[in-house]
């Protein structure tokens, strides 16, 4: 299949005010694409949109709540009015938590819904219609390597994931006639400040390090998705998540045995308070 030219095109990506989003902007604007870039802090947007400009693109910027339909509905009566819609929307937006499942409560179970989960079903239900009209655009949804692999008191941010995989792999199917295409992201650990906010005893901790030592650069990542739109790629998994993805349908129970292992070890250091 022949890549897509994406020179001119104009891709809107949320959350892109820093990590992630940020690279895959600027990874968009080298490719020659033209960029609306959304997130809720309006600081960090203009830093973005400085760095976007100076590869020679134009930019657009909006100042926006994810969670909240009539923002994103009004943003998006805007840019398809302006512009007679989006060729790509990358649905980046979203914040982790490590937590056991059973002490989660429902207030941080509704955020991490509503940023991880239902930003998406907004942002695509505001922007794919008019693709559809066209024919044409891209729809990227960022899920994580945790949709193949639940870790251990992850598991409400997993739960989150694994339904963007299920809403991703059913789109792409649905809008397939429609010559709108759908791709899905499943990074693994990367290198941002999506990690800050974890905090914990000496295993997390240690583990956090451990991890962060050997986590991608966003940049890797940010790369290989706008490769990955250009080859109309409906999984875009980096290398360090192709073991998980390949090897557990087939031999489930080395993850079995380090998933019980690793919550008995984070339960048993709760419980100390080591």
């Amino acid at each position: 299949m022949a890549r897509k030219d994406i020179t001119g095109k104009w891709a809107l990506v949320t959350g892109a005010g820093s990590g992630m989003g940020r690279t895959t902007s600027l990874e968009l604007a080298r490719e020659g694409a033209n960029l609306i870039l959304v997130d809720i802090c309006g600081e960090a947007l203009g830093s973005v949109a400085r760095e976007v400009e100076t590869l020679g693109v134009e930019c657009q910027t909006f100042c926006a709540d994810v969670t909240d339909w009539e923002q994103i509905k009004g943003m998006a009566d805007t840019i398809n009015a302006r512009y007679g819609g989006l060729d790509i929307l990358v649905n980046n937006a979203g914040i982790a938590h490590m937590g056991f499942t059973l002490d989660t409560s429902f207030e941080e179970w509704k955020r991490l819904l509503d940023i991880n989960l239902w930003s998406i079903i907004y942002m695509v239900k505001a922007f794919a219609p008019a693709m559809v009209r066209r024919g044409s655009g891209h729809i990227v949804n960022v899920s994580s390597g945790q949709a193949f692999f639940a870790v251990p008191t992850w598991g409400p941010y997993a739960t989150t994931k694994f339904a963007v995989d299920g809403y991703s792999e059913a789109l792409r199917y649905e809008l397939y006639m429609s010559g709108v295409s759908v791709s899905a992201v499943y990074p693994g650990i990367v290198r941002t400040p999506f990690y800050d906010s974890i905090t914990g005893g000496l295993m997390v901790r240690l583990g956090m390090k451990l991890l962060m030592a050997t986590a991608a650069k966003p940049e890797t990542v940010s790369r290989l998705t706008v490769q990955g739109i250009k080859k109309n790629r409906k999984m875009i998994i980096p290398f360090i998540m192709w073991p998980v993805y390949l090897f557990k349908p087939l031999a489930p129970l080395p993850f079995e045995l380090a998933g019980r292992l690793v919550a008995w070890a984070l339960r048993r250091e709760q419980k100390t308070g080591c």
